[in-house]
């Protein structure tokens, strides 16, 4: 009887990180199903799952970036313009510097790991709220990117096109992989070294971070690094899969990360059962299978989607604050 007593506590009882996982995974598969039955089984198709899987990689990556960026406690809304700029200047190297995937990689990643590390100085040396600061520098990365734009039509030139050049990189099955080797270094460095641990020292409390010999500031522009390369590899994987990314101003940006951060503060709802690496590319496959549902069934895209899109943002807040209740983050 203690066997099967230890056996069914390890199972079903939900006080064990084990059995939360798999009561967790049931209801999701119960989601999925009543989904499937929604949409007349139009969305439980292998074809259609990985249409949506490839299509939440993008997103998932960026919201690996988040964990590490907004971990120090420091919430930067230009992500959103410096993943636009990235994309246009990784596929300036590809193209028109001849580099390809290489330059399309190296050109993102450097781009996002700089312009996040600058953000990072800044913020802590003017001491403004970051969201204010992130504001204003995404005005600035948006107008950066739009004066380079307008200049190249006024020259009847497009600002970024790849046409057929480095586009495998954004399709099944390499971006899939990427996704799946992304998940697993985030994992390590999040949980197994001693960046990753300080990042998250320093996000729970500066002060006594600082008291157990931890460079609050290097720490700070560390994971702006750690943060940007993941961010930049989200965006050589966009500016690879749409083949070009048009430089937008008036704060347009911003939305790009509502679907992000609708994912990573859902995977903060989930951090108590499954890492919040991995929780996050859970959390971008969950809804983007949302707004894909949504679609199938006909929802406007441009109108009602939106409406649901920012319920999602206020909905995984609620559940994320009510998953921190009680406990330092």
């Amino acid at each position: 009887m203690k066997i099967k007593d230890s056996i069914k506590t390890a199972v079903f009882d939900t006080k064990t990180g084990r059995g939360r996982q798999i009561k967790t995974v049931i209801v999701l598969l119960a989601v999925y199903l009543i989904m499937g039955i929604v949409t007349k089984n139009r969305f439980l198709t292998g074809t259609n799952l990985l249409a949506v899987l490839s299509n939440s990689v993008v997103n998932a990556f960026i919201v690996l970036g988040f964990c590490f960026v907004f971990a120090t406690g420091i919430i930067d809304l230009s992500i959103g313009a410096i993943l636009v700029l990235a994309c246009n200047i990784g596929g300036i190297l590809a193209v028109k510097a001849g580099l390809g995937y290489a330059g399309l990689i190296a050109g993102s990643i450097v781009v996002a790991a700089a312009l996040e590390v600058f953000n990072m100085k800044l913020i802590q040396m003017s001491r403004i709220p970051a969201w204010i600061f992130g504001l204003g520098m995404a005005m600035v990365y948006e107008a950066i990117g739009a004066i380079y734009n307008s200049r190249q039509i006024a020259a009847g030139l497009q600002a970024v096109s790849l046409s057929n050049t480095c586009r495998a990189l954004g399709q099944p099955p390499v971006n899939i992989l990427l996704l799946a080797a992304g998940v697993v270094t985030a994992f390590l460095i999040y949980n197994k070294t001693t960046a990753g641990i300080g990042i998250r020292a320093v996000g729970s409390n500066k002060e006594v971070a600082g008291m157990m010999g931890i460079n609050t500031p290097k720490t700070i522009l560390l994971s702006g690094v750690i943060g940007g390369i993941f961010i930049g590899i989200a965006a050589a994987l966009n500016e690879s899969y749409a083949g070009r990314v048009v430089p937008s101003t008036g704060l347009n940006s911003i939305t790009l990360i509502f679907i992000p951060l609708a994912a990573y503060l859902l995977a903060l709802a989930f951090s108590k059962t499954f890492d919040l690496t991995i929780a996050a590319a859970l959390s971008s496959f969950i809804i983007t299978s949302i707004f894909n549902v949504l679609t199938i069934m006909g929802v406007p895209t441009g109108t009602w989607q939106k409406v649901i899109m920012g319920a999602s943002v206020i909905i995984c807040g609620i559940l994320s604050a009510r998953s921190e209740k009680g406990d330092v983050k």
